[in-house]
């Protein structure tokens, strides 16, 4: 039997291993409380965040370091995704509440709640406050690798370990959130009012010394792959035409891709939308897995077609997760598996992420399908 570790890079080399592996990008306390009998004081949006503001940042982190280490273990999965956390000495920013969903900082950074996906969005950033790490910024503090190096210890010669590169500050920071905050309308606008420039200024976030330093830190640490997530469009499409994501945005992917595979490690993207028409891009571009294989998309279709030069993640609708019946989910986890597992180059799990309001029940009975139909047959 192979560890996870193998199994992954089986699958990602398009070979068939002993089973097709499982794990999932994102999810929340929907599956952490059933699985560990309590509810969890990290992955769970509001909950986590006053938490941290009540002053309980080492209980949260804790609890985060053992129970994903759980989580795995418990559900199976082949894969875990790691993050950097706030600095243990960071000052933690208490914002003063404006309404029921938005928040204020003291340097003026307002932050949203949104009910519906459970997680906080920065909707303005503030001033720029003086770090109190007393470390350079482009080498996280060991507190903040605190997450990245439990899971790693426990699990990192086991299973398949990706993160974002490591380098800057955590995720979870507890500091307000500084600069300008550009949403996707104007980061797609900025695209199209000027190609060239949006080139160039991504094209210059790959030669910044700080990108080939946070790969550099990954690498040291034990990171198997690196995860890259950004959305390209919605449901009917994507924001901009094929001619625009070769000319502006197919370069840098390429070049971080490359990047990436010069230390040694796998190209993971997680990109939103039915990008169906830039998938011979991205698939040129060298990424190794693709996520977030939304139903407009057919990853069926797109197995077929793309088997043979990239490996796709995903499977059951995250939707159905959240409105249908164990029996359902079921039924639809073995079509996708069956039809999806031949030749390798497939990863089980979501077509996005589990999310805030799936029934365990209906994960569960996708994981009973992943066991009986998951299996590859032994080849003499």
């Amino acid at each position: 039997m192979l560890t996870p570790k193998e199994r992954i890079l089986t699958a990602i080399s398009h070979k068939e291993p002993d089973r097709v592996p499982v794990g999932e990008w994102q999810f929340g306390e929907e599956l952490i409380q059933p699985v560990s009998g309590k509810k969890p004081l990290f992955f769970n949006g509001l909950y986590t965040m006053q938490a941290l503001w009540d002053g309980r940042r080492d209980e949260i982190f804790d609890e985060w370091k053992k129970g994903i280490v759980e989580i795995v273990l418990k559900l199976g999965w082949d894969a875990v995704l790691v993050h950097l956390v706030a600095d243990k000495d960071a000052r933690v920013d208490v914002p003063e509440r404006i309404d029921e969903s938005n928040w204020k900082y003291s340097n003026g950074a307002v932050i949203r709640y949104s009910k519906e996906t459970n997680r906080f969005f920065t909707v303005q950033g503030g001033t720029a406050a003086k770090d109190n790490t007393g470390k350079a910024p482009d080498e996280p503090t060991d507190s903040q690798m605190e997450i990245v190096r439990h899971v790693i210890k426990e699990l990192g010669k086991t299973h398949f370990v990706f993160s974002a590169p490591l380098a800057g500050g955590g995720a979870l920071s507890g500091a307000a959130p500084v600069g300008p905050v550009v949403n996707e309308v104007e980061n797609w606008v900025r695209l199209y009012e000027d190609p060239d420039r949006y080139l160039e200024q991504h094209m210059a976030g790959m030669a910044n010394p700080l990108t080939e330093k946070g790969l550099e830190i990954s690498r040291r640490e034990g990171i198997d792959g690196i995860a890259y997530g950004c959305d390209y469009g919605m449901t009917t499409g994507p924001f901009m035409s094929p001619a625009m994501f070769r000319k502006a945005i197919l370069p840098p992917l390429a070049k971080y891709v490359e990047m990436v595979h010069n230390k040694g490690m796998i190209f993971l993207h997680h990109a939103c939308g039915n990008n169906q028409v830039l998938m011979d891009m991205i698939v040129d571009a060298g990424v190794d897995v693709y996520q977030s294989i939304q139903t407009e998309m057919d990853i069926i279709k797109m197995k077929k077609r793309y088997g043979n030069n990239i490996t796709l993640w995903g499977g059951v609708p995250a939707g159905d997760l959240v409105t249908s019946t164990p029996e359902k989910v079921y039924r639809e986890a073995k079509k996708y598996l069956e039809e999806c597992k031949p030749g390798g180059g497939y990863i089980f799990g979501t077509s996005h992420s589990v999310m805030p309001d799936a029934k365990c029940e209906n994960y569960m009975a996708m994981l009973d399908a992943h066991r009986k139909f998951g299996e590859y047959e032994k080849k003499e």
